[in-house]
């Protein structure tokens, strides 16, 4: 068997990692399996998703190990942390919109440099029809968000979360960040790029994408009582280690998409 020199050090983990199979532990929903230093990946059914629909999520934290989520620990390059994963995001069905399942731009908006805006009164308004995406560094989501939003920020996680399982009726989904200007946009103009890639136009898998005008910023101040936790600023002192590590993961995570695109491009 001929080996390159790179491929001998993936030779001996998968030997390494095959070696322990007979040791194993599995959490008290028998979920999770660890072999070794690697994680196996058990999508979390249905029926445990129908259990809680409404639990916040975390992409990529540690919580998701207890419902079956989970990455290896070797795996620390931004392009591959959630390609490792399996995730099946519920979103939410908007009742109040059902009667057009598929129609477009289902919430008021205005629209500016090709993005669609809603203000803070329309999420209020229409919050238990909308599925809600954060789109600020982790420590900022967990110090507080608006009730019901998921963590997103790596746009690796945009593929399983949005394409893998296109849902049979057509979200209303809303991203914002602190004032909505520039990580919710990047978020946005991803999610509406790789749609577009997968559909004839005008087609869309996700036709109703919006995002928050003036962002999280704004609205925890007009409607203190829809925020879990507090507003936590993106420049805090007290968080400048965790900004600093939390940017540059997230700044490696974009290039890395960016040096992805124009390999593929050079290989077409």
């Amino acid at each position: 068997m001929d080996c390159s020199s790179q491929e001998m050090p993936n030779l001996l983990h998968l030997l390494k990692t095959c070696a322990s199979l007979s040791s194993f532990e599995c959490d008290s929903n028998n979920s999770t399996k660890r072999i070794g230093d690697e994680f196996l990946l058990l999508s979390p059914t249905r029926s445990q998703q129908l259990l809680n629909p409404n639990k916040k999520i975390v992409i990529g934290d540690d919580s998701w190990l207890r419902r079956g989520v989970s990455v290896s620990s070797e795996t620390s390059s931004p392009g591959r942390q959630f390609e490792r994963q399996e995730f099946f995001s519920s979103f939410k069905v908007p009742v109040n919109f059902y009667d057009d399942p598929e129609g477009l731009n289902r919430l008021q908006h205005f629209e500016k440099d090709a993005v669609n805006y809603i203000t803070p009164e329309t999420l209020y308004q229409n919050a238990n029809d909308i599925t809600l995406f954060d789109c600020r560094y982790l420590f900022e989501f967990e110090g507080g968000h608006i009730q019901g939003a998921t963590h997103l920020c790596n746009p690796f996680e945009i593929d399983s979360i949005f394409f893998k399982q296109i849902p049979a009726v057509k979200p209303v989904i809303v991203l914002y960040c602190e004032f909505s200007e520039k990580r919710s946009v990047q978020i946005y103009k991803q999610i509406r790029n790789m749609d577009r890639n997968l559909n004839n136009y005008p087609n869309l898998h996700y036709p109703d994408l919006y995002i928050l005008n003036k962002g999280f910023s704004n609205y925890s101040l007009q409607y203190p009582s829809q925020v879990e936790g507090k507003y936590i600023r993106m420049d805090s002192k007290e968080y400048s280690t965790q900004f600093k590590e939390q940017k540059s993961q997230t700044d490696n995570q974009w290039n890395s998409l960016k040096l992805k695109k124009r390999i593929q491009k050079i290989n077409i």
